[in-house]
């Protein structure tokens, strides 16, 4: 416990060296994440372990046949042609997948509400590099959004988690007619319309499904004024659960290269998260230069042709390009020949420790949950 305050100490002198409010808003989450730390550290290990369990069982049930239609009864002879049609019909205008539009009379619930993994796959979704678009994204980069607390030194992580948790469980409806309008010609309507709409960030913020209706994407929600604003702070408070913790200066401290052996298994436990319909939150030092850190979105990744592969990153520094950009893969990282890791945009052979965030985990894990739940509900497989 004395090595955790010791920490803690070192981490608010750090933060302490200035009077801006990034580093206020620092304070504040630095000691409380100081408080409870070992409480964290012990539910962090049983929802990484919990979430190998999904993940390892989601992998599992990928290799049994699973059925699309469920069993009908039998048709007589003279309608069998008409149930081809039928068939064929139903087939061209609903669609037996995660979040589908056939109904439980066409699909059985275990292929349109999944447990485990299956459950991040969207409607529409190909790759996960689908997610990467200015659409998907938000409206302004690290440190922008003009919010009440002025950055420093940037959000990144705070940046990377909130996108992450909007492209997971943010369901947008422009044509929904929502519970008040931001652009009534009422001033009340609009101030309700502006309460209603921060609630639902609130509730994507904590890990929660929701509708937004009568909005199109991320993106113009994000641009609304008085909400850009509003998310810039959510965007900060999340760094600074993160970045201000024991955890989020380990990392940091982590200024040497890694070993060929640390890095092949990040990059497998990276791809995994891929695989599994998600952009992990990934965190990583400069190599040499502790306490330079950066936290971005891992949106796919490239097999190369020698066999190698390389992580595509979706980088909060820059602003998002195109799909076409995000599938080529311009941002990237890759394994050196000496084992160490190299980002494209810091030049290369220059990282240091480069791991998961170690809250990405626990927040799929109830994510997991709570988009199973919020699935069976909507489409009726309770």
């Amino acid at each position: 416990m004395r090595r955790v305050q010791n920490i803690g100490i070192i981490l608010m002198t750090i933060i302490l060296m200035s009077s801006c409010d990034q580093n206020v808003i620092g304070v504040g989450h630095a000691l409380k994440n100081l408080v409870t730390t070992p409480y964290k550290a012990i539910d962090n290990h049983l929802s990484n372990k919990a979430y190998e369990e999904v993940a390892k069982s989601s992998k599992e049930k990928k290799s049994l046949p699973t059925e699309c239609w469920v069993e009908r009864k039998s048709v007589l002879p003279e309608m069998q042609s008409l149930q081809d049609i039928t068939d064929a019909v139903r087939g061209n205008v609903c669609s037996c997948v995660p979040w589908g539009t056939c109904t439980t009379d066409e699909c059985p619930c275990s292929r349109m509400c999944p447990e485990g993994v299956d459950i991040f796959k969207r409607p529409g979704m190909q790759s996960t590099a689908d997610f990467t678009t200015k659409e998907n994204s938000l409206s302004f980069i690290n440190g922008g959004g003009g919010g009440s607390i002025e950055a420093t030194q940037g959000f990144c992580w705070g940046h990377a988690s909130v996108t992450s948790k909007f492209n997971r469980l943010a369901f947008f409806d422009k044509d929904a007619k929502p519970k008040y309008d931001l652009f009534a010609a009422s001033e009340e309507e609009q101030y309700k319309a502006m309460d209603y709409y921060k609630e639902l960030v609130d509730d994507v913020i904590d890990n929660k499904p929701t509708k937004i209706p009568g909005i199109e994407n991320l993106m113009q929600l994000s641009s609304i004024p008085g909400l850009e604003e509003y998310i810039a702070d959510k965007v900060a408070h999340e760094w600074g659960k993160r970045a201000m913790s024991t955890s989020g200066l380990s990392i940091a401290l982590k200024s040497g290269a890694m070993n060929r052996t640390d890095s092949l298994e990040f990059f497998e436990a990276v791809k995994n998260k891929i695989d599994q319909n998600q952009q992990p939150q990934i965190v990583f030092t400069k190599r040499g230069s502790a306490m330079y850190t950066h936290a971005v979105l891992v949106s796919h990744y490239i097999q190369n042709p020698d066999g190698s592969a390389s992580l595509c990153i979706r980088d909060n520094n820059r602003s998002r390009g195109s799909l076409s950009d995000a599938k080529n893969c311009s941002d990237k990282m890759d394994i050196n020949r000496d084992g160490s890791i190299s980002y494209s945009a810091w030049g290369w052979g220059n990282l240091g420790g480069t791991e998961v965030a170690f809250n990405e985990n626990p927040d799929a894990l109830v994510q997991i949950e709570n988009l199973k739940e919020h699935c069976d509900k909507e489409k009726g497989c309770n």
